[in-house]
Order: C-alpha cells, then sequence, then structure tokens
C-alpha cells in the first residue's frame, strides 16, 4: 500500500454530526392509573372502562439548561389528547406554578396513546370516572417531582441527534368509491423519518434517548380495554435495556399516518410495531458516531483505487439558544351552534351527549375569536437542533416542509403539546374529499399552511441571527 500519487481534496472536506452540548438531566416515573379507570376513546368500544393493563403508563422528563440561562422542561406522558383548555390548564398550569417557570420554557407533550386514561376532568359522574380526579391530582405531582429532580442531576452532556427511517407509519386516507376512511392506504408513501437524540455525559454514559416519530398509537382499538401506550411501551423497552437509560417519545406531525397493523384488540401486535420502531432506533443509535468529534478529510492512499481515508477531531460546538413562541391567526370552517349540535347528537346517550357537547363548547375557549382562531407554536432551538412543538394533530406535510426548507438543522416536530388547539390540521385535499379529520375539526382549509409559513419564517430569522 502506497501513499505516493495525487493528493486530491474533496470540496468539503469536513464532515459534523448535528450535536448540542448542553447541561441535561432525563427522569422517568411510572404513572400506572387505578385499575377501571375511564378511558372513553372510541366511540365503537363495548365499554369505555378499563379491565387491565398492557405495559405501563409513564412520564419522561428532560430538564435542558444552556450555559448562563434558564431551564427548560420537555415533559412526554402515555395520555392520549386534551379534552379542552381546562384540562390542560388543570395540569400544565398547576406544573408551571410549582416550578416557577415562564411558560414558554415548559413543553408538555402527549404521547397521544388511544388506550390511555381520559384526561377529562369532566367525566367524575361517568363510568370508570370517580377516580380520575385523584389520579391526575397524583399525576400532577409526579410531573413536578421529576421536574425538579431532573434539572438537580443535570449535567454537562452531548446530544447527538441524527435523522433515521422507520417504516411503521403508513398514510391511513383510504379512499374508498366516493368516500375516504381512515385506514391503510397502500397506494400512498408516508414520511419514514426518525429522529433520534443520544444524551451523553462527559464519561460518555447514556443519560437519555429522544425519539422523535410520526404515527398514531392506534393498534390497540375499540376491541381493547387494557390501558396501554399502545406501541410506544414495547419500543421504550427495547430501548431501555439497550442504553440503561431512560427513552423520551415525542409524537410527530401523524394526522395523517398510522400502523399498517392496528384498530386491533391484540397488545401482540402492539408490541409487534413496537418492536418495529424501537429496532429502527437501535439501528440508527449504533450508527452515530462517538459524542463530542467531527470528521475531517486527511489523505488519499493509493491502492489500485485512490482511497480516501478521513480522521476525527474534536468539534466545536455552537452556542445557539433561543426559545419562542408565536401565536398564528388561522381560518375557522362554520361552527355550529349549541342547538345544532344537540340535534347532531340527538340519538346519543343523554349523558354521553353533553359530555361531547361540552368539550365541543370548551374546544374554542381561549382559542376562538369571531372567524380566527389563534394557533400557539413554541420553538426552541439548542445547538444544531430545533424543537417545534404546537397543540394540533397536522397532517406530516408541516414536518416534511420544515426538514426540507432548513436542512442545516435537526429538527423535531411534536403534536399534542401545550394548548389551546387540541385539533387536526389536514391538508387541502383532505377538506376537499371530505376526509374524517376535516369535518371534525374547528379550522379551516389553509390552516396548516398558515401555521407552516409561520413557523418557518420563525426558524429563518433566528438562524440569521
Amino acid at each position: 500500500m502506497s501513499t505516493n500519487g495525487p493528493q486530491l481534496y474533496p470540496t468539503n472536506d469536513t464532515w459534523a454530526p448535528k450535536s448540542t452540548r448542553i447541561q441535561a438531566g432525563m427522569v422517568q416515573r411510572k404513572i400506572r392509573p387505578p385499575l377501571g379507570v375511564r378511558t372513553g376513546n372510541w366511540g365503537a368500544a363495548r365499554s369505555q372502562i378499563s379491565d387491565g393493563f398492557h405495559n405501563e403508563i409513564t412520564t419522561t422528563v428532560l430538564a435542558l439548561r444552556p450555559e448562563g440561562g434558564l431551564p427548560h422542561f420537555l415533559i412526554s406522558v402515555d395520555w392520549g389528547w386534551w379534552q379542552s383548555r381546562v384540562d390542560d390548564l388543570a395540569i400544565r398550569g398547576e406544573v408551571i406554578k410549582a416550578l416557577q417557570v415562564d411558560e414558554d420554557r415548559l413543553l408538555f407533550h402527549l404521547t397521544h396513546t388511544h388506550a390511555g386514561p381520559t384526561t377529562a376532568s369532566d367525566a367524575g359522574s361517568l363510568p370508570g370516572g370517580e377516580n380520575l380526579d385523584k389520579y391526575h391530582k397524583a399525576a400532577t405531582q409526579e410531573f413536578i417531582s421529576a421536574c425538579k429532580e431532573a434539572i438537580d442531576i443535570s449535567e454537562l452532556a452531548d446530544i447527538n441527534w441524527s435523522y433515521g427511517s422507520c417504516d411503521l407509519a403508513t398514510n391511513r386516507d383510504l379512499p374508498c368509491l366516493g368516500e375516504d376512511i381512515l385506514g391503510f392506504n397502500p397506494e400512498e408513501s408516508a414520511d419514514d423519518t426518525l429522529v433520534v437524540g443520544r444524551i451523553t455525559n462527559r464519561d460518555g454514559r447514556v443519560l437519555g434517548t429522544v425519539v422523535n416519530y410520526a404515527c398514531h398509537p392506534t393498534t390497540l382499538a375499540w376491541e381493547n380495554q387494557k390501558i396501554s401506550p399502545d406501541f410506544v411501551g414495547e419500543a421504550r423497552d427495547i430501548v431501555q435495556r439497550h442504553t440503561s437509560a431512560p427513552m423520551l417519545f415525542l409524537q410527530g406531525a401523524s394526522g395523517d399516518l398510522g400502523p399498517r397493523d392496528g384498530f386491533s384488540g391484540d397488545t401482540e401486535v402492539a408490541d409487534k410495531n413496537g418492536r418495529v420502531l424501537g429496532y429502527a432506533v437501535l439501528s440508527t443509535l449504533e450508527n452515530m458516531p462517538q459524542a463530542g468529534v467531527k470528521y475531517r478529510f486527511d489523505k488519499t492512499v493509493d491502492s489500485g483505487a485512490l482511497l480516501g481515508v478521513w480522521k476525527s477531531e474534536p468539534i466545536a460546538y455552537s452556542s445557539t439558544s433561543t426559545a419562542d413562541r408565536i401565536d398564528v391567526q388561522v381560518p375557522l370552517q362554520k361552527l355550529p351552534t349549541f342547538e345544532e349540535l344537540k340535534e347532531r347528537w340527538k340519538d346519543v346517550e343523554e349523558g354521553a351527549r353533553q359530555t361531547r357537547i361540552d368539550r365541543a363548547m370548551k374546544l374554542r375557549s381561549g382559542y376562538v375569536t369571531g372567524d380566527k382562531a389563534t394557533h400557539p407554536v413554541w420553538m426552541w432551538i439548542f445547538g444544531d437542533a430545533i424543537i417545534v412543538g404546537q397543540p394540533g394533530e397536522m397532517y406530516s406535510k408541516y414536518q416534511m416542509e420544515l426538514r426540507a426548507r432548513h436542512p442545516e438543522r435537526i429538527i423535531l416536530v411534536l403534536n399534542c403539546t401545550n394548548g389551546p388547539g387540541y385539533m387536526y390540521f389536514p391538508s387541502p385535499e383532505a377538506y376537499e374529499r371530505l376526509r374524517y379529520q376535516s369535518w371534525q375539526t374547528l379550522v379551516a382549509a389553509g390552516a396548516l399552511e398558515e401555521v407552516l409559513e409561520a413557523t418557518d419564517l420563525l426558524i429563518a430569522n433566528r438562524l440569521k441571527v
């Protein structure tokens, strides 16, 4: 082998993984609800009361403190979605108050399992609702305690970020003659982007793993009565056994995405889906470079072919750190009146009908003003990573466009985060095809695009600074 011959160099002679150096701590707690607690997530369910447990309902907290800055908290919990602003603030508001943290420095994220306990605070009089208030209060104390512990144990850490891929998610807008239904659509491709962050301390010990992936946790449906985090639980167990550290899962923009094998009563199907995600995460972790290094082209070696040799060297970390919130004005559909809602649900059982009506009206509180709604978006930038959180169920177009427009950063996109605005943001085609997501939501066609453009502008402006 010889190094003689021409020394050629690529145009770009340096490659650095996306990374963040920051004070970080991760804590995980089990928050198992009482047996028999109300779920109420499926209209086709024969019962809205749980009869057992499949996997643990957990909360995972990531505390981050930029150099010279204040702590930020990212809370993830295996719950479904907020039923109203009242429910959100009854829990998130208490956490904010107890931590004495600015609202914009706390992201409260629901992984969106459809097999978890209801978050409704007004379901106490319904079957299975008698223990909800006690459970929600106990869980709130766990959120607060976990946040305090996470910041207390935080230490200087390196976060390596990487895009991977996972084919668990499929398109779920299925055309059937003149009508579209929710179901696996083999004719349409789905966003398979997986974001993984590995957090290690200065000794190389893994402190935690961050996973951002978009796929509706709807494996377990109306035939299931077991409390479960759905596929998230098995994926988390796999990753945590491998790393000996907590995994924080963040549901992506999955309004149009779901598992191929879903709508099941079989917990083994949920575990199978979890293995698909969990092993994809492990594959991405294994391909990550060592923390704290980048690669620089070193030389060529003539070995028949002219071979290029790279060497590793210490990375220079970006000190960028921002926390922003924007409120985006989005158009509304014509909203039904109280009387119209009563007529729409006249055949539903009286107690459930009133709950639906109350919830529909509460969704508007603090969100709807006249013919517009105010949709909040939070954006954190730490080093090479951008975290975008908002409360709606965005179609995957939202995350795909943001990542395509800003390839210089790793972008994590979170549905079901903070509030208000707990509703679908479909594509224009969904309105044209009268899909479920388009008639279930309050927002009109074009709302997704309004939020996308505002988020894109915020990112562009911050990256210029």
